[in-house]
């Protein structure tokens, strides 16, 4: 029997949910919020995975996981011209800022 799945630590919801591409195609790719948060540490904080999945509180090896799936999934949308939808997954959403040095960029604007 598998063990239950450990929510993820995010650090803010995210405000725009989906995105179109500039022709009206009616195909969507679904990432969930943690696979969205795995990307944002990683590529656009630049953090390195080990302490980005600190910050989740999860496993290295889970967000190696979840990061591979989220690339893969916006190389899709991005190579066949197919819209992203973000929602879902199991994630709690952070209730103060960042304790890790250096902070995100979200916990420096607040």
């Amino acid at each position: 029997m598998p063990r239950c799945a450990k929510p993820r630590m995010v650090c803010s919801d995210f405000k725009y949910k989906v995105f179109t591409p500039e022709e009206n195609n009616q195909e969507y790719i679904a990432i969930s919020v943690d696979e969205l948060e795995a990307i944002r540490l990683c590529d656009l904080e630049q953090i390195e995975q080990e302490d980005a999945a600190k910050r989740m509180q999860i496993s290295r090896g889970t967000f190696q996981r979840i990061l591979y799936s989220a690339r893969k999934k916006v190389a899709e949308a991005l190579c066949e011209g197919k819209g992203i939808r973000i929602g879902g997954g199991n994630y709690i959403i952070a209730s103060r800022h960042c304790k890790f040095i250096p902070k995100c960029k979200y916990c420096k604007k607040v």
